[in-house]
């Protein structure tokens, strides 16, 4: 699949939460091939605040992605075309309402790399900063593959251009996908 064209406008590359000196609790929003904007709210409140601007309506985008990839809240969010973001433990919190999951654009993703110092991944952007991350390498290449997912079904690409559907399919299967599947079963079973 190509890489949508980003250099018109500013595109969000990330939103990760840190800790500031002067705000406390912080998000950090990374730009694609600019600077990082430093915002004195969290990071739900950004996404909810960009999700108003895109004229998107988080919940049920989460409810209709989450149904089709079986992942619930970690379902990809689709603000445009060229911005889907992949919802990622990104630090450990120190206070209890503090949240440790940020959001990464999947087509600012250039590459994923193993093992950082405090860290499971590093996630390597196109214009070459990092962002750590809670997940395996496994883990976070599935969250790609679904935003391919996404990206097919808002594009409506012609069924002749399955490429992205099977490398979802071709993944392996999680808990959670069997977890949906003998629920599925149970239904079936008390339907009979």
């Amino acid at each position: 699949m190509s890489e949508p064209n980003c250099t018109a406008k500013k595109v969000i590359a990330a939103l990760v939460p840190c800790y500031h000196d002067r705000y406390g609790n912080a998000t950090e929003v990374m730009y694609l091939g600019r600077d990082t904007a430093i915002v004195p709210r969290t990071v739900k409140t950004v996404l909810k605040n960009l999700a108003k601007e895109y004229a998107v309506d988080i919940k049920a985008s989460r409810e209709k992605y989450g149904k089709l990839l079986g992942c619930g809240r970690s379902a990809p969010i689709p603000l445009d075309r060229e911005t889907i973001l992949i919802p990622l433990k990104m630090r450990r919190v120190i206070s209890k309402n503090d949240s440790a999951r940020g959001y990464i654009n999947c087509f600012a993703v250039k590459d994923v790399q193993e093992k950082g110092e405090g860290c499971t991944c590093i996630v390597v952007l196109r214009d070459d900063r990092t962002v750590k991350c809670l997940h395996s390498k496994k883990n976070i290449k599935q969250h790609i593959s679904n935003c391919h997912f996404v990206h097919t079904k808002l594009s409506g690409a012609p069924e002749t251009d399955l490429q992205p559907i099977m490398d979802y399919l071709n993944c392996p299967a999680t808990k959670s996908d069997i977890a949906i599947i003998l629920k599925e079963i149970r239904e079936l079973r008390e339907k009979m």
